[in-house]
């Protein structure tokens, strides 16, 4: 998808009868112990910000604090010296399987390391449409290249947008 296109989609939604291109969507149903309208429009004012930048201003991480809204950044871990990522590391690989994934999936992202996975050399997935069910839960569709696609950086995004669980439903077509 081109960025013209997401950004109609993140403003939008599809048109009527659009059809996904690539694999098809995955549908994200996130919990929220806050309003997850609230969530999906903080999602969504993160990913307008990606949007609108060319690939040559993504990759310079200068520009992001005066662009990325204070709530994404307070939320994201501070940038790690090279002995702190590796001690990290020992510590992950010294969990069983379960709790590598745990320890994974709760550990903030920096901003760094959540922007690689946004180069557009990276990124396999591009925001569909999403629909909030109720006070604190909501869908959100990507649609993705192929699969399994990296969505670690997506999932990011919606628990700093307050998502509490984060759960993947495979849809493709």
């Amino acid at each position: 998808m081109i960025p013209p296109e997401e950004r109609r989609h993140l403003n939008h939604g599809p048109r009527a009868g659009e059809l996904p291109g690539g694999s098809g969507l995955i549908e994200v149903v996130l919990t929220s112990t806050v309003s997850a309208d609230d969530v999906v429009s903080r999602a969504k004012e993160v990913l307008l910000v990606v949007v609108s930048m060319t690939a040559e201003e993504l990759v310079s991480e200068a520009a992001w604090a005066g662009l990325l809204p204070t709530w994404f950044l307070d939320a994201c871990a501070p940038e790690q010296s090279s002995e702190e990522a590796a001690a990290w590391l020992a510590c992950w690989r010294a969990l069983d399987p379960d709790a590598r994934e745990r320890a994974a999936r709760e550990r903030p992202w920096s901003v760094a390391d959540w922007l690689h996975w946004l180069q557009p050399e990276e990124r396999q997935w591009y925001w569909w449409d999403a629909l909030v069910k109720e006070e604190g839960s909501a869908s959100v569709w990507v649609e993705v290249l192929g699969w399994p696609a990296p969505l670690g950086a997506f999932e990011w995004l919606l628990r700093a947008a307050g998502a509490i669980t984060v759960d993947m439903k495979q849809t493709l077509s």
